[in-house]
C-alpha cells in the first residue's frame, strides 16, 4: 500500500455470499483488499460452533488510484457485485477509518469457542432446547464439563435446574 495522496479506500459489493471468492480473486490480481471478519457461534443440528463471519455481508474494501486502476477488471471480477456510489461518485472512506476498523476486530478472529460460550455468574441467558425452551433463566454456575446450573423462575418462585450448555444461549 502506498502512500499516495491518489490512493483511496473504496466501497465494493459481491455477490450474495460470495465475499470470500471476490476477496481470494481481487488478492490474486495483486490489488489490496480488506475484508473485516469476526468470530461468532453458529448452530448446527443442535451443536455450537466458531465461524468466522464477514462484519458487513456481501462488502468489502480495496485501496486503489483511481487515475491508473482498470475498474472494469475489478467490476467483472468473479464474486465481485459493483462499487458503490452516491450519485455520479464513488464511496470513499478514509485511512483512518479503516485502521479503526482493523484495531477493533483484532484478537477477535483467534477467539475459541469456550471464551464466545463462557457465562459469568447472574448472566441472563435464555434455553433453546428441552422442556424449558423459550425461558429466560440466569446462569448461576457450570456443573461440569457438559451442564451448568440455571435459575428458572416457575411457579412464583426460582428453581435451581441443570441443563446442557449446548441448549443456551446469553440474551443480547
Amino acid at each position: 500500500m502506498s502512500n499516495n495522496n491518489k490512493c483511496h479506500w473504496f466501497l465494493l459489493t459481491s455477490k450474495s455470499r460470495e465475499e470470500q471468492r471476490a476477496f481470494d480473486n481481487l488478492t490474486n490480481q495483486g490489488l489490496d483488499v480488506f475484508l473485516p471478519k469476526v468470530a461468532k457461534i453458529k448452530k448446527r443440528q443442535g451443536v455450537k460452533s466458531l465461524a468466522l463471519e464477514p462484519l458487513f455481508p456481501n462488502y468489502l474494501f480495496i485501496y486503489l488510484d483511481q487515475s491508473e486502476a482498470n475498474f472494469n477488471a475489478i467490476r467483472s471480477t468473479r464474486g465481485v457485485g459493483h462499487f458503490v456510489r452516491f450519485g455520479l461518485n464513488l464511496a470513499t472512506l478514509s485511512e483512518s477509518l479503516i485502521q479503526q476498523i482493523k484495531q477493533n476486530i483484532a484478537g477477535n478472529d483467534n477467539k475459541s469457542l469456550d471464551d464466545l460460550l463462557s457465562y459469568q455468574q447472574g448472566e441472563t441467558v435464555q434455553v433453546t432446547q428441552g422442556p424449558f425452551k423459550g425461558l429466560e433463566a440466569i446462569y448461576k454456575t457450570k456443573d461440569g464439563l457438559e451442564r451448568c446450573i440455571l435459575l428458572i423462575k416457575m411457579l412464583g418462585q426460582e428453581n435451581e435446574v441443570i441443563i446442557e450448555n449446548q441448549a443456551i444461549e446469553k440474551i443480547a
